[in-house]
């Protein structure tokens, strides 16, 4: 009777063994979807043109069109003063920068959102190396609005793709594109899924986001000079230095102010896309996109007002 008792449980050992196997054979045979990263918008708009309105209903398009789980946006106003970057030194926080610049907390915090909740931070930890952006005392508040997509589903696991087998014969080939052909077609249903799933979850928030710009529509702002020339300089660096601590596919957009086309620093753009929008002179066109492409970044969009109605959405979306 112990014989067989103890046979049994070498028994029952070696089928847990034969499962735990093939279990992990089945997850060796999938990996885990990567979906693109999403994306990192911060969009600068212009309230001294007297278009405001129309530049935040274009915004509106653009996150009607499409919309990803993660996605961060960052809405500014155009500088009408000036601004300086401060390198973070070891014991700094953002209010003990604030009392040594004679700014208020909440000031600081509004030109740096990249410290807060839509990277998923606490705005009392910074690190030392990082930038702050510190505003001229008599400036405006310049943001309108910083948000961040819900995170969505968990990406689904994949079926991988066989090594192709070493000198098959005709049965080996036709099997093994057979076994491809499944593969990818469970794939494609799969990512297929997990998509509709997520733009089910971001959904909600794009509703409150379009809802929010809307409202920013009917704000009369107050502008005590011009946002062009230097000003545009400044809030291109704000808008870099709030990029550079947010995650995804960084772009810059520009909505207004673009016929003035300002000089950018070697390497600013590197890593971050830059679209310029509503740009009404053919030779702003052209100058944008040789700065921006001068000044390291992947890609660079420069639309005048028709393309802006016709392609923003896809342009900055892609």
């Amino acid at each position: 009777m112990r014989f067989v008792k103890r046979a049994r449980t070498v028994l029952a050992i070696l089928a847990l063994s034969l499962a735990a196997c093939g279990s992990s054979g089945a997850l060796a045979n999938t990996e885990q979807y990567r979906p693109p990263p999403p994306l990192a918008l911060v969009v600068l708009v212009d309230p001294s043109s007297g278009h405001m309105a129309d530049q935040l209903r274009q915004l509106e398009d653009v996150i009607r069109a499409s919309a990803s789980p993660g996605e961060s946006v960052v809405v500014m106003m155009l500088q009408t003063g000036l601004a300086r970057q401060y390198v973070v030194q070891r014991g700094d926080s953002l209010s003990s920068i604030a009392i040594a610049n004679g700014l208020t907390l909440s000031t600081v915090e509004a030109v740096n959102p990249q410290f807060g909740p839509i990277s998923g931070r606490n705005w009392s930890v910074i690190h030392a190396g990082e930038r702050v952006t510190l505003p001229d005392g008599a400036a405006q508040d310049p943001l309108l609005l910083a948000t961040r997509a819900p995170a969505g589903p968990p990406p689904p696991q994949l079926m991988r793709i066989p090594p192709a087998p070493n000198n098959p014969t005709d049965y080996q080939r036709a099997q093994y594109s057979h076994t491809v052909a499944n593969n990818n077609a469970v794939n494609a249903s799969r990512v297929a899924a997990w998509r509709a799933e997520a733009d089910q979850a971001v959904q909600p928030w794009q509703s409150q986001v379009i809802g929010q710009l809307e409202k920013k529509t009917g704000t009369q702002i107050l502008t005590t000079g011009s946002s062009g020339g230097p000003a545009l300089s400044t809030s291109i660096g704000v808008g870099l230095t709030t990029l550079a601590g947010l995650s995804g596919h960084r772009t810059l957009l520009l909505l207004g102010g673009g016929d003035s086309p300002a000089p950018l620093a070697p390497r600013s753009f590197a890593e971050v896309t830059l679209v310029v929008a509503n740009v009404s002179d053919p030779q702003a066109v052209a100058a944008w996109k040789s700065a921006g492409l001068a000044a390291g970044a992947p890609a660079v969009n420069a639309l005048d007002p028709a393309l802006t109605q016709l392609q923003l959405a896809q342009v900055v979306n892609h």
